[in-house]
């Protein structure tokens, strides 16, 4: 009988490394098997910093997820870190081969490849190209223009690039490792095949994977991608607040960010003095940041003040870059976020009230996890990373290749099996 594959995904981070593996069920479902995590050596916040160190703990976690698994692993998919990403939107045009037949197969074809040629730097090579539309003689707003008139086709793509030496020097890591890598991603795009639905893709969608140090977003418009953000900042910028203001170390501020649950005080009804006097000791609580002699403690309201005002900031900034776009304003099934900072009370009312748009937490979606596993808000990326795999290697049935006359019904199918 031939053997299942293992399907991995990968992610490289500046406190751990994360592993996830598993395989595709006969009906096309991801079972995960195995989810491991080591601590991060040879990894900071702006890449590689011991290549050999980094390798070798590679090398840990993948022989701890091959005992679990008890099976051989060799090939990964793995998150490109946002860093040292590049995204933007270019365009090209070309003449069509034969204007009396129309836009061909071929032209379209061309233009792309075109577009890419001329849009690409020497020192950097393309790891997601996503198409946003056609323009035939300049009539704008074509999806599809296979079979049109005209003499001109034009493309507009979104791409998102990565520097070749980088590259390199990542694969270099994983081979030491004992891996070969099945593509570089951004983690957004794994990220989003965890957390939504082929519905969600469909009606338009926008995912904010906020990260350590950058929030990446995906816009999707008919179940397809047309725009990626890469943000500065994250996690690490309330680590930074916390460890300014107070004038601690970044290691007392996280071990301090750690106890912020909440970024909302809790309100007192009326004149009730019982709930006064509840939201006077939420306020006055303290939050300590180590032990013995050398603890220092903070009242709790301004260790608050300064992680919301830190997470305003980065919502306003997100919202700036949002509002700008027609497709963000288009997007019928809301905003969906992840990360750790999404997980602190108040964080997604804050997003919602300055977004003015439905938001969510992303949480797993369509995966069988083996019931010895406890999943946590970091491992959904290397989970998705599966099913992007999946996806790729066509393993997944896709929206896309449904006949445009069934696919009112098929929403509805989804639909009413998501709700009911």
């Amino acid at each position: 009988m031939k053997k299942t594959p293992w399907i991995v995904g990968l992610e490289l981070g500046p406190k751990q490394f994360v592993l996830a593996a598993g395989q595709a069920q006969d009906s096309g479902r991801l079972s995960v098997q195995a989810i491991e995590s080591v601590p991060a050596q040879g990894f900071e916040r702006e890449g590689l910093s011991d290549p050999i160190e980094c390798a070798d703990a590679l090398a840990r976690l993948v022989r701890q997820a091959e005992q679990t698994i008890s099976g051989k692993l060799t090939r990964a998919t793995v998150v490109f870190p946002a860093n040292h990403l590049k995204s933007f939107n270019a365009s090209a045009t070309v003449p069509s081969i034969d204007p009396a037949v129309g836009i061909s197969r071929q032209d379209v074809e061309r233009a792309v490849t075109t577009c890419r040629s001329l849009s690409l730097e020497y020192d950097r090579q393309i790891l997601h190209s996503f198409e946003r539309g056609y323009s035939v003689d300049g009539q704008s707003g074509v999806r599809n223009p296979i079979g049109l008139a005209g003499k001109k086709l034009s493309v507009d793509l979104h791409l998102v690039t990565a520097l070749n030496s980088t590259v390199q020097n990542f694969s270099r890591v994983l081979h030491r490792a004992g891996l070969e890598t099945d593509g570089f991603v951004l983690g957004a795009l794994g990220t989003a095949e965890a957390v939504l639905t082929d519905l969600d893709r469909d009606l338009g969608v926008t995912l904010i994977r906020i990260g350590d140090s950058y929030t990446e977003i995906v816009l999707f418009d008919n179940s397809q991608i047309r725009d990626t953000y890469l943000i500065p900042g994250g996690w690490e910028d309330l680590l930074d607040g916390i460890s300014r203001t107070f004038k601690i170390p970044r290691v007392s501020a996280e071990f301090l960010l750690d106890q912020v649950r909440s970024l909302e005080e809790p309100s007192p009804i009326g004149n009730d003095p019982l709930a006064q006097e509840v939201s006077g000791q939420w306020a006055l609580k303290p939050l300590k940041t180590g032990q013995g002699a050398g603890a220092r403690s903070f009242p709790q309201e301004e260790v608050v003040a300064v992680v919301r005002a830190r997470a305003k900031e980065l919502l306003t900034r997100i919202q700036r870059r949002l509002v700008a776009n027609p497709l963000f304003l288009d997007s019928s099934s809301g905003i969906v976020v992840v990360g750790s900072m999404a997980r602190l009370d108040g964080f997604l009312e804050m997003a919602e009230s300055l977004m003015n748009m439905p938001v969510r937490l992303g949480t797993l979606k369509e995966a069988e996890l083996n019931p010895g596993l406890s999943l946590r808000m970091q491992d959904l990326t290397p989970i998705g990373l599966l099913r992007y795999s999946m996806r790729k290697k066509a393993i997944l049935p896709s929206v896309a290749h449904i006949s445009p006359w069934m696919r009112p019904i098929e929403r509805v199918q989804k639909l009413l099996q998501e709700y009911f």
